[in-house]
């Protein structure tokens, strides 16, 4: 089964070379080290492998080896003046490290089947976005890309975690919290404080033997005061910034970031996230979505990739 949001299938990339000019630390492991060894030193050219492919010695985490090296101008190594990549032009698609093969394709192995999501660092993914139609859930048989990854960003199985953790139960978790985001005749002000207040709520649940009946609670809880709220005649004005920011939301809950990073780390995101976009979250008022995408495109690059030096 293949789970992913719909705008994944209808991502292509418009060679920007945005995602190729930036601070982040682009690594490869070791078998892809030794693949660009044999590759360069078959064509003669190991003192170019030398600059281009940089081991990272004590600075490494699991499954890091080599950096890329950047250019002076800040670009990476192989990155053309048209936006393309040489070493993809050299050896092909394939020969590239997952990263590379698949950004800002964001795909998980997860317990319900192969997950994808699209990184909203990547500014076409940005424009597929920027819609009033609320992003959608697809489950299907069939992959929404032609080659499925060898690796994966995430692993997600919540049967393994134990039941005195509130992430057992996850996947109901993640199904509620982008309701409640989706919920448009509330405030986005009022759908992010609900958010935060049901992950805040989660952390403390810790007895296994009343976990299932505590989350239901809270989920009902949750339903009846949208009900409540959305009996006032609620807002449901937004316009494209508002929209933007809901969808960055939903797939930044829909990435996993709460199962990866835990309730602590994913509250502390989710008040940054609020905290940055604050001053375009009234509703009624119209603002210019560009300089929404832009604010988000920053947020992304600076927080939720790799960005060492």
């Amino acid at each position: 089964m293949f789970v992913y949001l719909d705008i994944v299938e209808k991502f292509a990339c418009q060679q920007c070379g945005v995602c190729c000019r930036n601070n982040w630390l682009v690594t490869v492991d070791e078998a892809g080290y030794l693949r660009n060894r044999e590759l360069f030193q078959a064509a003669g050219r190991e003192d170019e492998f030398l600059q281009a492919f940089v081991p990272l010695l004590g600075e490494a985490d699991y499954g890091e080896f080599a950096r890329i090296a950047k250019r002076a101008s800040g670009g990476c190594w192989f990155l053309t003046p048209e936006n393309l990549c040489r070493l993809q032009q050299i050896a092909g698609h394939e020969h590239l490290d997952t990263v590379c093969q698949w950004f800002p394709r964001y795909p998980m192995d997860t317990q319900r089947g192969i997950e994808f999501s699209l990184s909203f660092s990547c500014p076409a993914a940005l424009k597929l976005a920027l819609r009033e139609q609320p992003l959608r859930i697809v489950r299907s048989e069939e992959s929404p890309i032609p080659r499925l990854p060898l690796d994966f960003v995430n692993h997600v199985y919540p049967s393994q975690q134990p039941e005195h953790s509130a992430l057992h139960y996850y996947f109901e978790i993640e199904q509620h919290l982008i309701d409640l985001l989706q919920q448009r005749k509330l405030a986005l002000t009022e759908r992010l404080s609900m958010t935060r207040r049901f992950v805040t709520a989660l952390e403390c649940l810790t007895d296994p033997e009343k976990m299932g009946r505590e989350i239901n609670c809270l989920v009902g809880s949750d339903y009846e005061r949208i009900d409540a709220l959305a009996s006032a005649g609620g807002p449901d004005r937004g316009g494209p910034a508002q929209w933007l920011i809901e969808n960055y939301f939903v797939n930044f809950i829909f990435r996993k970031s709460l199962y990866s990073n835990g309730f602590a780390k994913t509250l502390q995101q989710l008040g940054l996230m609020q905290e940055r976009l604050g001053g375009y979250l009234h509703e009624g008022v119209i603002f210019d979505e560009n300089d929404v995408a832009q604010a988000i495109l920053q947020l992304e690059l600076e927080y939720n990739h790799n960005s060492r030096k």
